[in-house]
């Protein structure tokens, strides 16, 4: 190990340690309810309630990132309280399983966070049930026409065409499933799912689209929306983030070479369009004298890129080079986007669910502290691997 490896091991290391004592606060304060984002008091929402929408409350698509975050906090310390805790948000969410309208493309984030991690650590017959109800439920939602799995549920057949660029992360819960089982069709649908996405989200300079539209009775692609980010045809920095991520997980499943190369296609766009001391925007299209950001976008690019380079060893270079664009957004988060103190939930700031709610909307969520947690871990080789 160089000097300067030596140094940087011990700087990630003073990091994650602060991240986890606050982190560990913020679990003790949540473990009764399912936070998504901080409100102005400082502490996190409650989405466990029931909703005359179903898609809302306890069906809500983040509602599997605590579960995460408790998860990876239970292989870091080992305090079985840890698990407790997990074990309570796993069986809340039965509560989705039982009411089914809800459910959407997004059980991955949903149930690998929680049920599919516990039965990777413990090996609770009930959760790998869970795991597996899940998964085919997402399955289920797969378009034969047009070969992908549909994201939303809404009113009239409105959203039966609907696909997007979040969805590749949840297909791990079906190469789960598959590897769980050996049943094929898991497999099938993530492959021809993930190919749908090659095929029509990713542009020529590695940009993605975030949302395409199929008509649902002859499988066509009939054009794409701007999405949460600055507008049609732009880059939504987070849904470049889920590319990058989603591509290398489909890379990992399957040694599928093609998969790797859009990995490393939309991860370089996605490095070389960092503003001015490698600040994420919300839309890498978004003007240039806009300062707005999406750290939570930092966050899930920096655990991304970790993973690709995991998987590069037979090109160093590259490799190194992915490493270091990791280690920068988690370093620059820390030093100027990180809240550490105790008394308060929130960990990662100026975070943005959509760039028309770049300033009303919600500025602190919960994904973003848990893929910062996990990016931490990975650091110090210390992450439960949950994709």
């Amino acid at each position: 190990m160089t000097e300067k490896t030596q140094y940087l091991q011990e700087e990630a290391a003073q990091m994650l340690q602060n991240v986890t004592v606050k982190t560990a606060y913020m679990c003790e304060r949540n473990k009764n309810g399912i936070p998504y984002t901080v409100k102005d008091d400082g502490f996190y929402n409650n989405l466990d309630y029931m909703d005359e929408n179903p898609d809302l409350g306890i069906n809500w698509w983040t509602n599997g990132f605590f579960g995460g975050i408790l998860w990876q906090m239970y292989v870091k310390t080992r305090d079985q309280s840890y698990l407790e805790m997990a074990r309570v948000q796993e069986k809340k969410l039965d509560q989705c399983l039982e009411l089914f309208e809800g459910i959407h493309h997004d059980a991955g984030f949903m149930w690998l966070l929680t049920a599919v991690a516990d039965y990777k650590l413990t090996g609770w017959k009930e959760a790998r049930i869970r795991g597996l109800h899940a998964a085919t439920i997402l399955a289920g939602r797969y378009n034969v026409n047009g070969k992908y799995i549909r994201a939303w549920n809404g009113p009239g057949g409105r959203d039966y065409g609907s696909v997007i660029i979040d969805s590749l992360m949840n297909m791990s819960l079906l190469h789960w499933a598959y590897e769980e089982t050996g049943d094929p069709r898991f497999r099938a649908i993530a492959v021809s799912h993930t190919d749908t996405i090659a095929n029509y989200f990713v542009r020529e300079d590695g940009s993605v689209k975030h949302i395409v539209k199929f008509n649902p009775e002859t499988g066509e692609a009939e054009g794409s929306l701007g999405g949460q980010g600055y507008g049609h045809g732009s880059a939504w920095s987070r849904g470049q983030a889920w590319a990058l991520y989603g591509f290398t997980n489909a890379y990992r499943h399957t040694k599928q070479d093609s998969y790797l190369e859009l990995a490393c296609k939309t991860a370089d766009y996605f490095q070389r369009n960092l503003r001015t001391g490698d600040a994420a925007p919300i839309d890498f299209c978004q003007p240039a004298e806009e300062q707005y950001e999406d750290n939570s976008a930092a966050c899930i690019a920096a655990s991304g890129f970790l993973e690709i380079a995991s998987l590069m060893d037979g090109e160093p270079a590259r490799q190194q080079q992915y490493a270091d664009t990791a280690w920068r957004l988690l370093r620059r988060v820390y030093e100027k986007r990180c809240c550490l103190d105790c008394g308060r939930d929130e960990l990662v700031l100026q975070c943005a669910v959509s760039y028309r709610e770049r300033e009303d909307g919600p500025h602190t969520l919960i994904y973003a502290d848990y893929f910062y947690l996990e990016a931490l871990l990975k650091l110090r080789q210390q992450a439960l691997q949950i994709w």
